[in-house]
Order: structure tokens, then C-alpha cells, then sequence
């Protein structure tokens, strides 16, 4: 199922219509992830009310806000929305960013979720410090910015390349295009060139040939 602009609108007025009742902080959060919730992340939403749907059908359940609903950091995680995966270790993964502060900004996602920034595995710092000296050669930034962050109730680490000015994960952000987002993978990518395996030609030992001298009669 692919869902159309018009879909993807008409569920997204849902939504935010359903959260007009939360406190304004928890309505602000909620709708940022509304706003940024893309159609493949919407169609796996409503895949996941539809087996809920099959397992209770005398229960009608309308579209639920985000907030009762698998984050979105937890979707890329389990694979459930496609993303731009650079790298990626036992607790960590890294991921070229949707909403970015500037071109090639990475966000290192904890694999479980975290709340605390102080519980933050050794694993996600340590991939972030990974692809921050990759994102220094590849894009060839000035420097890097390491920052934790918080969202939809997680703490994820920004890897943010600095330019001509500063930046940092609280500077204003804007919405990466796909051909940028795929420009940034592509550099960061590294493609293994096949093995060739050489094949040895055992070369035929060449039989002695026995030169008998001529018998004179």
C-alpha cells in the first residue's frame, strides 16, 4: 500500500487533532513528530492498528497520536521506516538526519531507548566519535560537534559537520532533501571491491626427452 500526499495530509489532521487535549508541552512534541512522520512511516502505523484491529474487530480504533505508538527512533531502529544508515555497532546506529542543522548532520540512536543522557551506552559514543572523523575526510568540514539531545522521550547523540559558521544540535534545523540525504550516504559509503581470486595454471612438467646416441654399425 502506498499512500497518496492527499492520504498522508488527511491522516496527519487526524492525528493532530487528536492531541489538542495533551498538556502544550507534550501537544508541542507531539506534533513535531506528526509534522515529520513521512508515508512510509504513516503506513506502518496503520499496520500496526490494522493487526490490532484483526486481533479485537468489534473494536473501531481510529488513527492514535504518535505518543501512543512505537516512536519514530524506535522505527528506524527495528527497520519498521527506511532511513540512511552509515554505520552501526552492538547499542548504536547512525543515520544521515531528516531534520538537519547542516548537510551530513548524523543521529547516533541508541538501539535500546534511553532517557538519561548519563545512561548513554559506551557503544553510541563511541560510534559517534567513529563517524565524526569519517564526516571530517568525507565531507570535508572544518570540524564536528558532538551533542546529546533529547526527543519523543529518548536521548540520541547529534554528529553535526561544521562549516563557515558554528552550529550546534539546538541551531534551527531544516528538512534535508532526499538527494542530499543520498549524496551524504554515498560519501560515507564504502564499497568493497570483489576478491579476485587469482588462479594458478599449473603449467605440465615437460617430459624429459632421452636423446640416445646414434649406434655407428
Amino acid at each position: 500500500m502506498t499512500l497518496t500526499q492527499e492520504q498522508v495530509a488527511e491522516l496527519k489532521r487526524q492525528l493532530s487533532e487528536q492531541i489538542n487535549n495533551l498538556p502544550p508541552e507534550q501537544r508541542e512534541q507531539a506534533q513535531h513528530q506528526i509534522d515529520n512522520m513521512n508515508a512510509e512511516a504513516l503506513e506502518a502505523m496503520l499496520k500496526q492498528q490494522q493487526a490490532q484491529q484483526r486481533a479485537s474487530p468489534d473494536r473501531q480504533q481510529p488513527a492514535r497520536p504518535p505518543e501512543t505508538q512505537k516512536g519514530i527512533f524506535r522505527m528506524i531502529v527495528d527497520g519498521d521506516v527506511p532511513s540512511k544508515k552509515l554505520d552501526e555497532n552492538k547499542e548504536a546506529v547512525g543515520v544521515v538526519s531528516k531534520r538537519a542543522v547542516s548537510k551530513g548532520h548524523v543521529l547516533v540512536i541508541p538501539k535500546k531507548a534511553v532517557e538519561d543522557s548519563r545512561n548513554l551506552p559506551a557503544g553510541a559514543l563511541s560510534l559517534a566519535k567513529k563517524i565524526a572523523r569519517k564526516m571530517a575526510l568525507k565531507l570535508k568540514a572544518s570540524s564536528t560537534e558532538i551533542q546529546t539531545s533529547s526527543a519523543f522521550g529518548e536521548t540520541i547523540v547529534n554528529v553535526i559537520p561544521v562549516y563557515d559558521k558554528p552550529v550546534n544540535a539546538n541551531s534551527e534545523a531544516y528538512e534535508s532533501s532526499e538527494e542530499e540525504m543520498t549524496g551524504v550516504y554515498d560519501l560515507f559509503r564504502v564499497v568493497k571491491k570483489p576478491k579476485i581470486e587469482k588462479i594458478k595454471i599449473k603449467k605440465k612438467k615437460q617430459e624429459e626427452v632421452l636423446k640416445l646416441k646414434r649406434r655407428v654399425p
